[in-house]
């Protein structure tokens, strides 16, 4: 009896211990695929984030001469103040949110952080509060670039499809690229090519503007003006037209050349004129 009863036992033991593995195995293989889907959901998050950073740059670029038309108060600036499209933000050195300018003197690119935004122009960059994404831009796609000293421009001009016409940043295999972002620890210092100070290593999750793109998005929003920018005054001076700057300040060739034939100063012509009007 006592053995029968010891049998018994023994049996619902081992019973009991096939349950508690049949039972893990079944938790293990439930637990996997959870794994592998939240990982996947991750990747998902980033990527969208990515995406619609970038969005929010290419929509910046293509639309400054809207978002400079005026100064932080509402007033209207003159013609020969606004900007024309194409410039890119600089980046953020310190981690505050903004950008920080002028950016990018004696180099080819400038990186840091995408800034937050543009508090007094109501422009946000990165959609992210918690997500700090790297941003490297070349240096002559700048909103303000004290190298290219145009009173009171501080930037590369004319910049249009043409000028500088080519974008020097390569990361990994792909090249012409005008700016691009990434998320990882490593600092775009620790990407670059050994001996190069444009190229870099491909992070695992980034996303880049090609010259392409920049040049597709400007020239379908100036296009989409063209025939009423055609009209204005040829020696008006507006970033439409040719770029011209009585003031020299250093004589490099980095600025807009001098051109003294009566017009008025135009630091900011990026000379659309001459590749969407019949002159």
């Amino acid at each position: 009896m006592i053995a029968h009863f010891k049998q018994k036992g023994f049996t619902l033991i081992l019973l009991a211990l096939i349950l508690g593995l049949i039972g893990s195995a079944t938790l293990f293989s439930n637990f996997q695929p959870r794994a592998s889907q939240l990982k996947l959901n991750q990747a998902e998050k980033q990527l969208n984030l990515l995406l619609s950073a970038k969005n929010n740059l290419m929509i910046y670029t293509a639309s400054i001469p809207e978002i400079y038309a005026t100064d932080t108060n509402g007033v209207f600036f003159n013609s020969n103040r606004v900007p024309s499209p194409g410039y890119l933000p600089c980046p953020d050195t310190n981690q505050d949110g903004a950008m920080n300018t002028p950016c990018g003197q004696g180099a080819e690119i400038v990186y840091g952080w995408l800034p937050k935004g543009i508090a007094t122009r109501h422009f946000r960059f990165n959609p992210s509060e918690l997500e700090a994404l790297h941003y490297v831009v070349d240096s002559r796609y700048v909103i303000q670039n004290a190298d290219y000293n145009n009173p009171p421009t501080q930037r590369f001009a004319p910049l249009n499809p043409i000028n500088p016409g080519e974008a020097r940043i390569q990361v990994g295999n792909q090249t012409h690229i005008v700016a691009f972002i990434y998320l990882d620890t490593i600092s775009p210092d620790q990407l670059l090519v050994a001996g190069s100070s444009v190229h870099f290593l491909r992070p695992e999750r980034f996303i880049a503007i090609t010259h392409q793109e920049w040049q597709n998005a400007i020239s379908l929003s100036v296009k989409a003006q063209a025939s009423k920018l055609c009209n204005l005054p040829e020696q008006q001076p507006h970033w439409f037209n040719r770029c011209n700057n009585f003031a020299t300040p250093t004589g490099t060739t980095k600025e807009c050349a001098a051109i003294y034939d009566g017009r008025p100063d135009n630091p900011v012509g990026a000379n659309w004129r001459a590749l969407l009007c019949q002159i």
